[in-house]
């Protein structure tokens, strides 16, 4: 009987684990699957924000975010959004556009422009210091379609780099 009962329960903890195993998030919010949910000195806010679908100059793409905060002091907060675009078109190049774009932003008075790797990808880094505190807006190419941003508020690039290094690119990279 005991034996009976012992093997009942081992195969009710094994049909649980495999269940959870087989619980996939669906399409677009399966995008967020390769962001982190934490970052180390930062809050993650309560929720992450629905996937929106919306339109740039390159094209149309539906992306999902989360976001992180900061506070240091009644006068110190730090902003740092984590961001997944997909364009859809598995045909379409962003590196052009994006290298043009940058390329613009770089005449800007106060803003620096640089061109990066981050896990092996490349990424473009702007940073704007002229305003009391920097926006840092970083760009990674993980797909010719696919994008990873960061975005900073009083944060700086080598911050905005290292956060990005908490980013699964293979996840986001793999994610259908």
């Amino acid at each position: 009987m005991r034996r009976l009962l012992l093997s009942g329960l081992l195969l009710c903890v094994a049909l649980g684990a495999s269940a959870q195993e087989k619980k996939k998030t669906a399409w677009p919010l399966s995008l967020a699957d390769g962001l982190p949910k934490e970052l180390p000195g930062f809050a993650a806010a309560p929720s992450d924000p629905l996937p929106n679908t919306d339109e740039n100059d390159m094209g149309v793409f539906t992306e999902v975010s989360r976001f992180f905060q900061q506070i240091e002091s009644q006068n110190v907060t730090r902003q740092f959004r984590l961001v997944v675009q997909d364009y859809g078109d598995k045909q379409k190049d962003l590196e052009p556009l994006l290298r043009k774009a940058m390329s613009e932003a770089d005449k800007a008075p106060g803003v620096e422009m640089k061109e990066v790797k981050v896990s092996g990808h490349t990424a473009f880094a702007a940073t704007d210091k002229t305003g009391p505190n920097p926006t840092t807006l970083v760009t990674v190419i993980v797909l010719p379609s696919r994008l990873v941003l960061a975005q900073g508020a009083n944060v700086d690039r080598e911050t905005a780099l290292k956060l990005l290094g908490k980013v699964d690119y293979a996840t986001v990279a793999a994610t259908k």
